[in-house]
């Protein structure tokens, strides 16, 4: 009980901030009108893309990622979760309802079911093992590219759509889905960062594997059936393409020029088979609710994996930045050409999923986000505001996702992953400070946009 009047009271304190306006319970401003369907769904009001909450009220999401990870500290971290909250959920939501008043915030993962069901929240499942954070083969918890051509990961992929769907369908809070968290799509940039890359895993299966059988066929449309032509392109001398899926191919030169344009059109394969599957399988087993598709990082979005991904998804999802290689653009500002140029191919919305700028602290002097880090929190506080402010200038923008809540140290990147408090518990302030403002300028300038436009109201 004491959840539930935390999240009514938590709403009650929005009021002063956005102009007056008032709430729907899930948070949805009741003058900004759209059609009430039941589920959270996208509406063009005024020109601006938004979302809309199932009672029909405009909406724009502002959250935290990963607030379980609170139960999960490290050797040298206070364990906050048992000490303060007696590793209580309900104790700890009460916590992050009322930072949330305080902080403007109104969405949240999908980390802490006790969450969930008071609050609009994403829910997020990695159906391949392609997400940047996996290990190497020989590792606890290694990267895999599947075989997407075989029927039997085909069913794997629509039995886990199905179970993963069977904890959300039901649950109106739920803005959309997720699938894949930071894949590793980019053929060059895969293979800078783990020597391999899809196309490479396909191509070294076993003979006779539905993988190499379909990179085989594909081959054999794409040079016309013209074995000179094709041997020419490979240096290889094989006698029919069927041998495609025989020999060893691991030994071709990949720099190439036709060897690259090939293997650049075949991920486009890959990419329409996987989602062909997992798509199809989403909409089967809920038709209601949305989906944002795989969690991209922005500069690891190939055009044609991008473009195979648009039937499937109502909406983008993009993380600004990255902590691995200095290769991807830069988090730290708002990438304002990056992320128009994909609106513009997709023409449709963009979900900033996942995002942060890092700062070196006096115990941590190097994030998980190591490259464009501040010097200071106070400086990361300063740029977080003003990326916010610039982001939803952009009219095609729905929300913004914080990673994440609490530090937590990583023993295997031997660096922190910064949060909006210290492991302890205590906020940063300054960000903390930079985030009310940035959130309630955002809201402001939404509902300014917005407010008194749409369907006259469905009560």
């Amino acid at each position: 009980m004491r959840v539930v009047l935390g999240a009514i009271l938590s709403w009650a304190s929005f009021i002063s901030a956005v102009n007056g306006a008032d709430f729907d319970e899930y948070g949805g401003w009741k003058d900004v009108r759209g059609e009430s369907t039941g589920r959270f769904h996208i509406e063009s009001i005024k020109g601006r893309d938004l979302l809309v909450t199932p009672d029909g009220h405009g909406f724009v999401a502002l959250g935290v990622n990963h607030l379980g990870v609170v139960r999960s500290h490290g050797s040298h971290e206070p364990d906050i979760f048992a000490d303060e909250y007696q590793s209580d959920w309900d104790q700890f939501s009460k916590t992050v309802l009322d930072q949330y008043a305080d902080w403007e915030l109104n969405t949240v993962d999908d980390s802490v079911a006790a969450l969930r069901t008071i609050r609009p929240y994403l829910a997020a499942q990695n159906f391949v093992r392609t997400a940047k954070y996996y290990g190497k083969p020989a590792e606890n918890n290694p990267y895999e590219f599947p075989d997407v051509f075989d029927p039997a990961v085909q069913q794997r992929l629509e039995k886990n759509v199905a179970e993963f769907c069977k904890q959300h369908r039901e649950n109106k809070h739920l803005i959309a889905y997720y699938w894949t968290d930071t894949p590793t799509w980019d053929i060059h940039k895969t293979r800078r960062f783990r020597d391999t890359d899809w196309v490479s895993e396909i191509r070294g299966l076993p003979k006779e594997s539905k993988g190499r059988i379909r990179y085989a066929s594909f081959l054999k449309r794409r040079y016309a059936n013209n074995l000179a032509r094709f041997n020419r392109a490979y240096e290889l001398e094989i006698e029919n393409f069927a041998q495609l899926g025989t020999i060893d191919l691991q030994q071709l030169d990949l720099n190439r020029y036709e060897i690259d344009r090939d293997d650049q059109a075949f991920l486009g394969v890959i990419a329409r088979t996987y989602y062909g599957i997992v798509g199809p399988a989403m909409r089967q087993n809920d038709p209601h609710h949305m989906v944002f598709g795989e969690k991209y990082l922005l500069g690891d979005i190939p055009r044609q994996v991008l473009l195979a991904a648009l039937p499937h998804v109502d909406a983008i999802a993009i993380q600004p930045g990255d902590g691995y290689i200095p290769i991807y653009t830069p988090g730290d500002t708002f990438p304002a050409a990056e992320i128009e140029a994909i609106h513009r191919l997709a023409k449709k919305p963009i979900f900033i999923c996942d995002h942060q700028i890092s700062f070196a602290t006096d115990r941590y002097p190097q994030a998980i986000w190591p490259f464009y880090q501040r010097a200071s929190e106070q400086e990361a506080a300063a740029a977080t505001e003003q990326f916010l402010l610039e982001a939803f200038q952009r009219p095609y923008i729905l929300g913004y996702m914080r990673c994440q809540y609490i530090d937590r140290y990583s023993i295997r990147r031997n660096a922190i992953k910064l949060g909006l408090v210290r492991d302890d518990g205590t906020p940063y302030q300054h960000l903390v400070d930079a985030t009310r403002r940035a959130n309630r300028s955002v809201l402001n300038l939404v509902h300014d946009a917005v407010s008194n436009a749409g369907k006259p109201a469905q009560e």
